[in-house]
């Protein structure tokens, strides 16, 4: 027999969307909202951990910025080297912070909880609750133990494989893998982006997590994967002897290697249903160049946090509420989503090396970080006062 829990908001997923939502639920004053995760915090996840300008500027309505900042490592530079060779050395004084997953995703849950918001970990989720075409909550397993969980909203914030999507579009995914080194010599607060060929039109990265430790990475399209033998490990082990070698030589590698596939789309659409909405990477809301999806993850989360609250405490009625969750997250990430597919189409046809070229000049770097920075970032960067 199942055990059978209710409450007014049920949330599948501590990631950044679904703490996020949570956060923004407690700030409204929502206290009768359950947290659901499968696994317990804190707890790793594949990921760069890079927290952009964009993102940092939504947290700090979350009353989070200062926080990260503190927890944080942060990074204030970027080397980009495109497929031809060439690089790019850009800077800006609103730069990213690097912050662990486990860090980070507890750090949202936190804010949440220590305002009256439940967390149940453990939870594997396998079936929403509908009755009819409506949503009432959602079905899974807690320490071998079933569980229903009757809830008047469902946020589905499962990522981007979620178990729940209805959304009948191909899905187009990128395949990432990374491991951590300590005693690797970097530039200290610069990430470093390489537009490899066999990765193209994507890249792998190094970004420092701390002052003696970076995470290295890369993302590949799955079809080009394919062609490339389909074995990222594989693809991974032949990048880092090509870009590293030399700074790997006496770096000491920390844990093994983890991978994780990205979801991804250029147009927002299928985020509601009755009863539910869909955040984050569950809505595939995710940078097709970049692989970002942290900042449209807290974001997507905030504005599903809002319409939530704004049913149950009876502001708005749920067709109103979900028709302008609709309408936030596609003005706030059509154009960044758009955007990523323009970064594609620009790296595949050399428009990269060519603004390389252009843009070396340092007479250009400011302008460089505009335009480069910002595109890649999918928001506006303004570059360093002294550039």
């Amino acid at each position: 027999m199942s055990h059978k829990l209710v409450t007014k908001i049920a949330i599948v997923g501590a990631g950044p969307a679904g703490g996020a939502a949570a956060a923004a639920l407690a700030q409204r004053g929502i206290s009768d909202v359950l947290l659901l995760d499968r696994g317990e915090l804190p707890r790793d996840k594949t990921c760069g951990s890079a927290l952009s300008p964009a993102t940092l500027g939504v947290l700090r309505g979350l009353g989070l910025r200062d926080e990260v900042e503190r927890l944080g490592y942060p990074a204030r530079s970027l080397l980009l080297t495109t497929p031809a060779g060439r690089s790019l050395h850009l800077h800006t004084d609103q730069g990213a912070i690097i912050l662990l997953r486990r860090h980070f995703d507890e750090l949202l849950v936190r804010r949440a909880t220590s305002r009256g918001v439940g967390f149940t970990g453990s939870f594997r989720a396998t079936e929403l609750i509908r009755h009819g075409p409506r949503v009432r909550g959602v079905r899974g397993v807690h320490q071998g133990r079933p569980v229903e969980v009757a809830a008047d909203v469902v946020l589905c914030a499962d990522g981007g494989h979620s178990v729940f999507s209805a959304d009948p579009r191909p899905k187009p995914t990128i395949v990432t893998v990374m491991g951590w080194w300590e005693e690797f010599p970097f530039e200290p607060h610069t990430l470093e982006m390489i537009f490899d060929r066999r990765l193209s039109p994507l890249y792998g990265w190094m970004f420092p997590e701390t002052a003696d430790r970076v995470n290295i990475g890369i993302c590949i399209d799955r079809e080009r994967l394919r062609r490339c033998g389909g074995n990222v490990r594989d693809v991974f082990a032949g990048f880092l002897h090509a870009r590293f070698r030399e700074r790997l030589r006496n770096a000491r590698q920390v844990g093994g290697l983890r991978g994780h596939p990205i979801a991804y789309t250029p147009i927002v659409r299928n985020l509601t249903a009755p009863g539910a909405l869909y955040v984050g990477e569950a809505a595939r809301l995710t940078n097709s160049a970049t692989g970002e999806g942290i900042f449209q993850a807290v974001q997507s989360g905030i504005y599903a946090g809002h319409a939530a609250a704004d049913v149950v405490q009876g502001v708005r009625g749920e067709e109103e509420a979900w028709r302008r969750y609709r309408a936030a997250c596609r003005k706030r990430f059509t154009s960044g989503l758009v955007g990523g597919l323009a970064v594609r189409a620009a790296v595949r046809g050399g428009l990269l090396d060519a603004a390389a070229m252009i843009f070396g000049d340092p007479r250009l770097r400011r302008l460089a970080t505009r335009v480069v920075g910002s595109g890649l970032t999918g928001t506006h960067l303004p570059p360093s006062e002294s550039t």
